[in-house]
């Protein structure tokens, strides 16, 4: 399921910002946010594409999620709170609840950057 669908409507409202998918299909876990917080259980997916916006995952179509989650991917230290879009299968979009800062989705990607002298 790409993410253009979720880019569309976000381009109206922020037409400076850029919504470029990338191709990722690394592990990921999602955990669900429960009563008062919680976060107790946690499931496996898989991260297809990601942009500022938001990612397209698969995740087993059986399993029962809230409307709001963590999503975290292999290797990388924060979760970030997402809000699902649609779903179809097991093919899942979601939303992210705040735009991803272009450092962080560089560190997502694996791509290094370049230290500035201050």
């Amino acid at each position: 399921m790409p993410l253009e669908t979720v880019h569309e409507q976000l381009r109206l409202r922020h037409p400076k910002r850029s919504f470029v998918p990338y191709r990722l299909d690394k592990p990921g876990f999602i955990t669900p946010i429960g009563h008062h917080l919680s976060t107790a259980q946690r499931y496996t997916c898989l991260v297809r594409s990601i942009s500022s916006a938001g990612a397209a995952i698969s995740i087993n179509k059986a399993l029962e999620l809230p409307e709001n989650f963590y999503l975290e991917i292999q290797g990388i230290r924060d979760g970030i709170p997402c809000t699902e879009f649609k779903r179809e299968g097991e093919d899942m979009t979601v939303r992210f609840n705040m735009f991803l800062d272009t450092d962080f989705l560089n560190l997502v990607l694996g791509r290094t950057v370049p230290a500035q002298d201050d």
